[in-house]
């Protein structure tokens, strides 16, 4: 078997996996198909109530960042979780199934209090079946000394028992334990679950790092036991006061909209590759676009990962990957065919050459999804998951089965149907830096006043605002209530930052939708905004109430460390590809965040709403702008240890011109989806589509006038200094 044939069956059987972990035509459970989040399918809205009248407003926080580390652990993608009015938590779940839904709502309102507490000497003979809270005296530890909890089946030699939770405790409360459990050895010790008795061994040995509760019905209940424990408990009880399935919060226009502009996006990037390559090359590329959404949805499938609107963002970042990989490699072999070679070694010279600069632009894109998984959840979490795997599968494509492809069709055809393409050595870039450099840095500075001064725009995602429920006519649409919102009537808030949904209630009459806006408490018209709406829709309201942020304290942090460890590893990662012109490695990151600053003072000179949506779009910013700056940087590397006769500058300018042709390209391709989902993905994709216009034409504009030049500012200051030493060291 030859490796043609060998690499013709991997992409088969890869192929083959994909369509299945979508089909999975042997299984019913709906789990194993494609899932949606809450911004594209919709799911279950529940209204948490507190047993505690007027709990403190930083319990009602703490308990919802409880709550949502739960249902992240639980595996719930993406749920949206907000405090209501002051006593209230609201819960939103994508779609689950029955089994599932019953278990996260048990998890949620579980209150998860641990107690370790010794069994009084005169109950000691009691099982735990018969003993009550009575029978133990005062607590000696709560759950705040557990470090982790897992969940496994307790087995004694080779014997497997049921299951069992198995806990670590705090280093810091290791010796205290010890101590506790030293002292009483003998005595029987129980551990209570929000009041009730789990277990109740007896203490044979001093125990101080780690312990098990068992006695523990299914593996199952043993998993949600370890979850909360890792969570931590509630402040206080919470009642499931409402449940209630809604519909997409990105509204059924919006998604309406923005179907029609992938549609129209996509087949404008096909149409421009086949024209631009021809058939053969083009063609092949476009297939391999096919291959890389389908390996995408099926591991998204397999993994039971579900897509939203952030998960787009990482799609789309995806799609200019490998649109971009195909493209290297596509014009390395153009440059192969210039030379006069032909079409099989121009392919194996072209595809070798470019191997180098797609591993190195992806790499340092897979470190970033890793570092935004790693340190974030939620919506952030959701966007590093799909742009990891959209990443994998790109390479996978571009380096594995286009390749495959191309050799086959070599074998029938000597014809490459694409044009010569144009070049040219006498493109000066690095001079314009005179230009460029102080440009950019009057826009850097220009968008840190707006961004000091002004400051973002938030949406409701992070500061709040008022929800209000509404009865309305019989075939009311969405897209209706966002027309009226639309009108000056209601210009104190901004319709396409209002999330419209349809709500299903079986025990409220009438058709209802849930409308959520960026009014706060204090703000002007709040008290009577519900009824104008109402009034206007010729509807009713049901209810009103002030909601708080959908993002926490907690993500917003671990966003900002995400991205911060990002750069870092991007920075070591660059440094050590590049070495020894580690300079190239300051000037990517420099780069990068000159791009992400501009987008921000532009999208706060237009005063877009910062969103969550627009955070994955100024992720994939990060992405895009990486990508564009290591692949000229990977020439400038290369074309360094090649090119003896010209100075460092002119260098930089030939590798720059070399890799132009795929910049253009690369921007043009993902300009056309992101250009039709402005123009036609309706006013709520407004400000993503904008972030991503914007941040495609700033990372184009910087890698060639931004980064060029500190690279050669940078590498000749080095060249420098490595003369000056070499100099002292010859006359000393």
């Amino acid at each position: 078997m030859n490796q043609r044939t060998f690499t013709g069956i991997l992409v088969a059987i890869a192929v083959i996996a994909a369509i299945l972990s979508i089909w999975r035509p042997w299984s019913d459970d709906p789990t194993g198909t494609l899932r949606l989040g809450l911004d594209l399918q919709g799911g279950l809205r529940v209204v948490l109530q507190a047993e505690t009248p007027d709990p403190d407003i930083d319990d009602l926080l703490a308990a919802r960042n409880i709550i949502e580390n739960r249902v992240n652990e639980f595996g719930v993608a993406e749920p949206l979780i907000q405090t209501s009015g002051g006593d209230r938590i609201i819960v939103e779940l994508p779609g689950l199934t029955a089994e599932d839904q019953q278990r996260a709502l048990d998890l949620i309102g579980q209150q998860a209090v641990l107690e370790f507490r010794l069994v009084r000497p005169q109950s000691q003979g009691l099982s735990v079946f018969d003993m009550t809270l009575a029978d133990l005296e005062d607590i000696a530890f709560t759950g705040e000394i557990i470090r982790t909890a897992r969940a496994d089946f307790e087995r004694v030699g080779a014997t497997t028992l049921g299951p069992a939770v198995f806990f670590e405790i705090r280093a810091e409360d290791t010796r205290a334990f010890g101590d506790f459990t030293g002292r009483n050895i003998g005595r029987r010790m129980a551990i209570v679950l929000d009041g009730e008795i789990q277990t109740a061994p007896t203490l044979n040995s001093r125990i101080s790092d780690s312990g098990q509760i068992t006695g523990i019905g299914s593996l199952d209940e043993a998993s949600d036991i370890a979850l909360v424990l890792r969570s931590g408990s509630l402040p206080f009880n919470l009642n499931v006061e409402e449940i209630r399935a809604i519909g997409p919060t990105l509204g059924e226009d919006s998604i309406a909209a923005g179907t029609t502009a992938a549609i129209i996006g996509g087949t404008a990037v096909v149409l421009f590759i086949l024209a631009f390559y021809g058939p053969l090359f083009g063609g092949v590329l476009a297939l391999g676009l096919g291959l890389v959404m389908l390996f995408v949805f099926g591991l998204l499938a397999g993994l039971g990962a579900a897509l939203t609107l952030p998960g787009l963002a990482g799609l789309v970042l995806t799609i200019g990957a490998a649109v971009d990989g195909n493209v290297i490699s596509f014009e390395r072999v153009r440059e192969e065919l210039r030379a006069g070679k032909g079409l099989r070694v121009a392919l194996r010279n072209g595809f070798g050459n470019s191997l180098s600069a797609i591993i190195d632009a992806n790499v340092t894109t897979l470190l970033a999804a890793a570092a935004l998984y790693q340190y974030t959840a939620g919506p952030v979490r959701g966007f590093a998951i799909t742009l990891a795997i959209g990443i994998v599968s790109a390479v996978f494509v571009n380096t594995v089965v286009v390749p495959w492809m191309l050799q086959v069709a070599s074998l029938y055809t000597k014809k490459t149907f694409m044009r010569p393409g144009y070049f040219s050595e006498q493109l000066r870039f690095v001079k314009h830096a005179r230009i460029a450099l102080p440009l950019s840095a009057f826009l850097a500075i220009a968008s840190i006043l707006l961004l000091s001064f002004i400051g973002l725009r938030l949406s409701t995602d992070f500061t709040g605002g008022q929800s209000v429920l509404l009865r309305v006519p019989d075939g009311t649409q969405v897209a209706d209530v966002r027309a009226v919102l639309e009108t000056p009537d209601f210009e104190r808030v901004s319709a396409s930052a209002t999330a419209i949904v349809e709500v299903d209630d079986p025990t409220i009459s009438g058709q209802l939708l849930s409308v959520r806006v960026g009014l706060t408490e204090s703000a002007e018209g709040a008290d009577t905004f519900p009824t104008e709406l109402a009034n206007a829709v010729g509807g009713e309201v049901l209810s009103s109430d002030f909601v708080g942020p959908a993002i926490g304290a907690d993500l917003r942090r671990g966003a900002v460390l995400a991205v911060l460890v990002a750069f870092g590893l991007i920075l070591v990662y660059t440094a050590w590809r590049f070495w020894p012109n580690w300079t190239v490695a300051i000037g990517t990151v420099v780069a990068t965040v000159h791009d992400v600053g501009l987008v921000l003072g532009f999208l706060d000179l237009v005063q877009a709403e910062f969103s969550i949506p627009v955070l994955a779009a100024l992720l994939f910013v990060v992405g895009y702008s990486l990508n564009d700056s290591i692949v000229i940087s990977d020439r400038i590397r290369e074309n360094l240890g090649k090119v003896r006769d010209r100075s460092f500058a002119d260098i930089v300018d030939l590798s720059v011109s070399q890799t132009l042709p795929r910049t253009v390209v690369t921007s043009l391709t993902t300009l056309l989806p992101v250009m039709a989902l402005f123009v036609f993905g309706g006013s709520v994709l407004r400000d993503f589509s904008m972030t991503l216009l914007v941040g495609v034409l700033v990372g184009a504009y910087s890698s060639v006038f931004v980064l060029a030049p500190i690279i050669v500012y940078l590498g000749t200051l080095q060249r420098k200094r490595r003369r000056a030493r070499r100099a002292t060291t010859a006359t000393t």
